[in-house]
């Protein structure tokens, strides 16, 4: 089963979108200082996670062959899950970090369970595809690179609204 292309191709223009305006509103709002080190991070979140979702999302375009399916989704799935481990493997450890260093009212648990709970899910539910456990890879995949782009909204809605005072 190929994926469903045309999902795909909306989701790689909305988050290519989600980069596009936010970039344009972080810039806007910017100090002469630059940013500060939880504005940063989530900076740094909304790009990883909008710009997994678009790659993940055209990915599928270079890659899908009639010929050989099953190892086409075996790539686009790889790519998913090492991608959700790198940031399994750095953005915990900095929200902790910035926790320590005084920022407990920007981060409190409840965002850091959404985010991280969402790279977590991710991990799985392309670790399963890999290990073929799930059979509708094309719904599951879809609905891994949408939660990328719940996670980068939720950062950007921070990163504008949640300001350090």
């Amino acid at each position: 089963m190929e994926p469903d292309f045309r999902a795909l191709q909306v989701l790689a223009e909305v988050s290519l979108g989600i980069v596009g305006f936010s970039a344009i509103l972080i810039g806007l709002s910017r100090s002469k200082k630059g940013f500060s080190k939880p504005d940063n991070f989530r900076i740094q979140l909304l790009t990883f996670s909008a710009f997994g979702a678009m790659f993940c999302a055209l990915l599928p375009f270079a890659i899908f062959n009639q010929n050989n399916i099953d190892l086409s989704w075996a790539i686009v799935n790889w790519t998913l899950c090492l991608y959700s481990t790198i940031g399994l493997l750095i953005f915990p450890r900095r929200v902790f970090d910035l926790r320590r260093e005084g920022y407990k009212d920007l981060f409190p648990f409840k965002i850091i369970a959404l985010q991280v709970g969402i790279l977590i899910t991710i991990f799985i539910l392309s670790g399963s595809m890999i290990l073929g456990l799930i059979d509708q890879k094309n719904n599951f995949y879809i609905f891994c690179l949408m939660l990328f782009i719940v996670q980068s909204t939720v950062a950007f809605i921070r990163t504008m609204f949640v300001r350090v005072e």
